[in-house]
């Protein structure tokens, strides 16, 4: 897969990550400068996970492209299914917030948000080989995810309002685009 195609999967993983601190910053207001290190421990969390759910999925992997694909495309279609429903959530219920203003909490709640990316790892290890590709996921995950957790700390403390619901609905496309590209037009 090309670089292209990270960044369009990174985004789409780091959308709903965005909305989590958004509405955490919101609740708790922390400085811009420790946003930066908030930003940066989420985004090398779901680096983590995404490269270990590489590993696991090439350890899985049936070397079947038929069977790979569709496990690919299923584990993808979960992942997006799971990022659908909550962007369709009543508007009078509010986003947990959590306070990250405690590093331990950092830490956990990038694990938390991190299943997806986990999952889509897996989903990836089915399809692409953990030595070529290493560096082409790791790279634009770490800086659109640490692009967009900043960004939703900087909108949290100012009390911007996002639409979560659109900016959600946008993060499901490209996933879902990535996924029927990668199991139907692979090279």
């Amino acid at each position: 897969m090309s670089v292209l195609e990270y960044i369009i999967l990174s985004f789409a993983l780091s959308v709903p990550v965005m909305v989590t601190l958004r509405a955490c910053a919101s609740k708790t207001p922390i400085r811009l400068t420790r946003g930066l290190g908030v930003s940066f421990l989420v985004a090398i969390v779901h680096v983590l996970l995404i490269l270990a759910g590489i590993y696991i999925g090439n350890l899985l992997r049936f070397e079947l492209p038929e069977y790979d694909s569709l496990i690919y495309l299923g584990l993808l279609v979960v992942v997006a299914l799971r990022m659908f429903f909550p962007a369709f959530r009543k508007k009078e219920k509010e986003l947990p917030a959590y306070d990250i203003s405690r590093w331990l909490t950092v830490l956990l709640l990038g694990i938390a948000t991190g299943t997806n990316t986990f999952f889509v790892g897996l989903g990836l290890g089915f399809l692409v080989s953990f030595q070529t590709d290493v560096w082409r996921v790791a790279i634009p995950l770490l800086v659109v995810m640490f692009l967009l957790c900043y960004l939703g700390i900087m909108l949290g403390r100012t009390g911007k309002n996002i639409r979560a619901r659109r900016w959600q609905l946008i993060g499901v496309l490209f996933l879902l685009v990535f996924a029927i590209k990668g199991a139907f037009f692979a090279d």
